[in-house]
């Protein structure tokens, strides 16, 4: 296979990181290997491997998958196409995994999608939005986020009627979800938007942004940045501008550590997500419990995809009798509900989920709060 040869170089610098969950002889007979990629050297990386991890450890207190004992195998993919590539290459043909779950990039998933496909995988993306993660032609390919084009329709909505701002500027990192939320924006506000600009998904100085957008004159800004570590800094340096209009960060990015980088000046930021922390069943309070118990912090958001992304799958795996057989997996994925600490998930033919509910998500007294819209 091509890719192989292309991504020689980058799998080999690979290194397997210790999170607690994974084992150093993933082939053994009694345990069951399950792949995780994510950017873990991001604070939002680290928070899908926590969050797989706790998926792992609920699993193995329930008998494990099939006789089986969870084990995850993780590789960094560092925001880069070549490397996460690299992972999925080598976690499917060198640690003999049929699984791969997790990420945050939608620009990784989409380079990863015919490497999965080649192998006969299985696909079970976390935190990617990018609508075309679910439009290719593998039936074994999966998303637990929403995509960008679902997160526009609710909040864009309650933009216009419950905000009703007269100037919008939008600043968003510069990747295809980036560019495709700016996309969605001049859809729904045409004229409103008096400015818009891109960022580097690393970059760590905003001052000159800050000051451009401070003299657009917006009484609304909003910013699609995935990692807290660039929403906060930016956040960070317009207050330092002297510039505190409304301020919103697009949907599924306001993250628990958000207000820890931005300071005093992530108050009153806001936006909307499909999980709480709060959310009041059994299955939720074991995940919160044993997410506070292992890592000192309450969970958010990616935490829970994190989860979501090697829980889910165990039971499918369960219920379909097979740890291997990634075509009977898939095909269960999209015959079952599956119980998740958010509530029930379903998915659709393309391999999409649904979400019970959405929240109001706001920074007030330097905490994310969350209420149900």
């Amino acid at each position: 296979m091509n890719k192989r040869l292309l991504c020689a170089a980058a799998a080999g610098a690979l290194i397997a990181l210790a999170w607690g969950a994974q084992s150093s002889d993933a082939s053994a007979k009694d345990t069951l290997p399950i792949g995780v990629i994510f950017p873990t050297k991001s604070i939002i990386g680290q928070q899908g491997v926590q969050g797989a991890n706790i998926a792992a450890d609920l699993l193995n207190a329930d008998g494990g998958v099939n006789g089986k004992e969870v084990r995850l195998i993780v590789y960094d993919t560092n925001y880069s196409p070549v490397e996460g590539v690299a992972a999925v290459e080598r976690l499917i043909t060198q640690d003999g995994v049929h699984v791969v779950a997790g990420e945050i990039s939608s620009t990784i998933a989409l380079a990863a999608i015919p490497v999965v496909k080649a192998e006969d995988a299985l696909l079970m993306l976390a935190v990617p939005k990018h609508p075309d993660v679910t439009k290719s032609d593998y039936d074994r390919v999966f998303r637990l986020n929403t995509t960008s084009t679902m997160d526009a329709a609710s909040f864009n909505d309650y933009l216009k009627n419950k905000i009703a701002p007269a100037k919008i500027a939008y600043l968003a990192e510069n990747n295809d979800f980036g560019r495709l939320t700016l996309d969605d924006a001049k859809k729904s506000f045409g004229s409103k938007i008096v400015f818009t600009d891109i960022f580097e998904v690393k970059q760590s100085d905003f001052s000159a942004l800050a000051s451009n957008v401070r003299g657009s004159g917006a009484d609304l800004v909003c910013i699609m940045a995935s990692n807290p570590e660039q929403s906060g800094n930016l956040i960070k340096s317009m207050a330092d501008v002297g510039y505190m209009p409304k301020r919103c960060l697009t949907p599924g990015v306001l993250n628990n550590d958000f207000p820890k980088v931005a300071g005093a000046a992530a108050e009153g930021v806001f936006s909307e997500d499909i999980y709480a922390p709060s959310i009041d069943t059994d299955l939720n309070k074991r995940f919160v419990t044993s997410y506070e118990a292992k890592y000192k912090s309450v969970p958010g958001k990616i935490e829970l995809l994190g989860f979501e992304s090697v829980w889910i799958t165990g039971l499918a795996m369960r219920k379909a009798g097979t740890v291997t057989d990634t075509k009977k997996i898939a095909e269960v994925l999209r015959a079952n509900p599956w119980p998740t600490p958010r509530g029930t998930v379903a998915f659709d033919k393309s391999g999409q989920a649904s979400s019970d509910h959405v929240y109001h998500v706001e920074v007030k007294d330097g905490k994310v709060v969350a209420t149900q819209r």
